[in-house]
């Protein structure tokens, strides 16, 4: 009795060791961020951050999304963390960004699927002095709320010519989200609206192709 106990004594010990390992791991790569380490360094522990990344590493990470040199490896560290607060940190650098890191804060957002950034990815899109108005449609057709998609059907109809485009590359996106989502009518009234647009060919064919059979 007293054998087997202690074999498994040995056996939890052995496996808490790798948790162990990769919490120290983590704990290590904050350490860095944290520190006057160089660009290589603190790049190699976000590397780090966004394969074994946890909560803890939230802060650390959303410190460096305004970094012009860090910023992309900071939100891909983020991106990757399923924790709500990771989704948290990068909405909140949104309104603090323009241009390159903000497109690619974005760009992160829309892999996460985040809709409580959509309110903030329209004010993107209305405001073309932030520099990621496209990257921002881009992202509300690959969220594809109700909200987004009002969104890009406004842009469609109304919104800047140079925008008109990526509005309708943004609708064909929204379309199999829609669809899955049971929300087939809406994703063909959007498709619709890109087959009746001043837009390229290419783009009108795609709409009635991809639209969804009743």
């Amino acid at each position: 009795m007293r054998a087997c106990q202690s074999l498994l004594a040995i056996l939890s010990i052995l496996a808490a060791s790798p948790l162990r390992a990769a919490e120290a791991d983590v704990k290590a790569a904050i350490a860095v961020l944290g520190s006057e380490a160089g660009l290589y360094e603190k790049t190699r522990a976000c590397q780090q951050l966004s394969v074994s990344g946890d909560p803890t590493a939230v802060p650390a990470l959303a410190a460096l999304l305004g970094d012009e040199k860090l910023s992309d490896y900071a939100r891909l560290g983020l991106e990757n963390i399923k924790d709500p607060s990771a989704g948290a940190a990068l909405r909140n650098a949104l309104p603090k960004l323009k241009h390159k890191p903000l497109a690619g804060v974005i760009d992160s957002l829309a892999v996460r699927r985040d809709a409580a950034a959509v309110p903030e990815l329209i004010a993107v899109v209305r405001d073309p002095s932030r520099g990621a108005a496209e990257v921002a449609l881009s992202a509300l057709g690959r969220i594809a709320t109700d909200e987004a998609v009002a969104a890009i059907r406004t842009t469609l109809a109304d919104g800047p010519a140079n925008l008109r485009i990526p509005a309708a590359h943004a609708a064909l996106a929204a379309a199999e989200p829609l669809a899955k989502q049971g929300k087939a009518a809406a994703a063909n009234a959007l498709l619709e609206k890109v087959g009746a647009a001043d837009m390229p060919p290419q783009l009108r064919e795609a709409a009635e192709r991809i639209a969804v059979k009743k």
